[in-house]
């Protein structure tokens, strides 16, 4: 870990970076990820607002032997920097959506919400995730699906060019003529083959959707899971769902509907052209699951997708850990229920479904490994006191432990946090994608410089590029 850099840069060899030091004003600030178990402890960090002041602060990063990181919002958090430079590149806001050429150029800081706001003026619309306060860039480079991703792919798959500061310090433009190479790792690596400044994006025709959850007892979980198997696996690819066992904390900032209560809820999203299908679809699952406690399915604009989840806007300490499966069969439906009880000390467990347009062309890089998985499983647990967060990681490794068996040993890239999925970051890809990447990282960033993030080590003995 370097301690050589200096406090006060030499202004006439400087861009206007600002750099802050633990101790200073807004340095605090500026390392605090979203999930305050992700934040940052870097001995600098570098406060970007334009592509050079990055190129700037890689090179003093690279100079004085520095591993490097990058947060804009602060979400998915990899692997905290510490000791390295942290790059917070939030003041990056510029946002340009074309309506003719159904794209969107956005730079390093700007979120779904502000895109999405902008596009839907036009009709259009970017593949966000769950949560909209999430930044475009970090979340497209990680792969990135929500709601839509079935029906139009990942995020990163959407990528038309990317503008890249390398390890080397310098700036290029990436795309499907230029270092094609390149743009097909930089899509989905989640950042480990340079910091991209800005990138544009195809945007999707999407206005309404018809989504929302329904509410059943935690009681009924098993008979809910089963049914919701069934009927997942005959939708069409514009049918988006999970179904999700869920205790909810007796907290202010939960809807008081559900505060303190526990449930399984299946949530829905059809977003055809088309929403009579998706309607008639929903009416089937109600009449097998009957009345639920609470229903929330609706027609509802595209910019609302955010009530689906209903997940947390501030900053939440959460645990969490993730799986893939082939299918959401008998036996695994046993273990989950059989682990996420009223006082299991999770959160929720909840299955999305994938398949449809996230089965990633060969030509493509897929953040998801291609075991053909049919779910992905998410457990998370919240983490607010010493005593809360070592029942959660316990209650994650028992049910880790239930699942390995009937897991595939795979995992999606953007899921995978912490020091549990830091050790799993090779199960995101098949074996010829690894090697391909590696090479990569080899060849564009051989002393690994972006390590702080969800690390792909370079392959020994490659080259950088002349």
């Amino acid at each position: 870990m370097s301690t050589l850099i200096s406090h006060d840069l030499p202004r006439s060899q400087s861009t206007g970076v600002r750099y802050l030091y633990p101790g200073d004003e807004g340095y605090q600030r500026a390392v605090t990820a979203w999930n305050p178990l992700g934040s940052h402890r870097p001995s600098v960090v570098a406060l970007a607002e334009r592509a050079d002041h990055i190129v700037e602060a890689v090179r003093l990063a690279r100079a004085e032997g520095m591993g490097v990181g990058v947060m804009a919002t602060g979400h998915g958090t990899g692997h905290a920097v510490d000791g390295g430079m942290l790059i917070n590149t939030a003041a990056m806001r510029g946002l340009l959506v074309d309506p003719v050429a159904a794209t969107a150029r956005v730079q390093a800081g700007v979120s779904w919400a502000e895109l999405n706001a902008r596009a839907a003026q036009h009709g259009l619309f970017g593949l966000q995730g769950s949560n909209s306060v999430v930044g475009v860039v970090g979340y497209s480079l990680g792969g990135g699906f929500g709601w839509l991703g079935r029906h139009h792919g990942f995020a990163s798959q959407s990528i038309v060019s990317a503008d890249v500061i390398t390890a080397a310090g310098e700036r290029i433009t990436v795309d499907a003529d230029h270092h094609p190479d390149l743009f097909w790792g930089l899509r989905g690596s989640a950042g480990n083959l340079g910091i991209v400044s800005s990138l544009e994006m195809r945007l999707v025709e999407v206005d309404v959707v018809y989504g929302g959850a329904l509410f059943y007892p935690l009681a009924d979980a098993r008979r809910v899971l089963s049914c919701y198997a069934d009927w997942a696996m005959g939708q069409p690819d514009a049918m988006a769902s999970s179904v999700v066992l869920a205790n909810f904390p007796a907290l202010p900032m939960v809807p008081e509907a559900v505060r303190g209560r526990s449930f399984a809820c299946v949530r829905l999203c059809y977003s055809g052209a088309d929403l009579a299908p998706g309607v008639a679809a929903v009416r089937d699952l109600r009449h097998t699951l009957g009345a639920p406690l609470l229903d929330q399915v609706q027609r509802m604009p595209a910019l609302e997708l955010d009530r689906i989840s209903a997940e947390p806007r501030d900053p939440v300490p959460v645990l969490l850990h993730s799986e893939q499966i082939a299918a959401l069969t008998p036996a695994v439906i046993e273990q989950v229920v059989a682990e996420q009880t009223p006082d299991s000390g999770l959160l929720f467990v909840e299955f999305r479904q994938l398949g449809g347009a996230l089965r990633v062309p060969p030509d493509q890089l897929s953040p998801l490994n291609r075991t053909g998985a049919g779910f992905t499983v998410n457990a998370v647990g919240l983490a607010i006191s010493p005593e809360a967060h070592a029942t959660v990681t316990a209650a994650l490794a028992r049910l880790g432990a239930r699942l390995a068996p009937l897991a595939d040993g795979s995992g999606y890239i953007n899921f995978l946090e912490g020091a549990d999925g830091s050790a799993r970051i090779r199960s995101a890809f098949s074996d010829a994608e690894w090697d391909r990447l590696t090479r990569l990282k080899g060849r564009w960033d051989p002393e690994n410089l972006f390590r702080f993030n969800r690390n792909i080590p370079p392959y020994p003995g490659t080259m950088s590029p002349a």
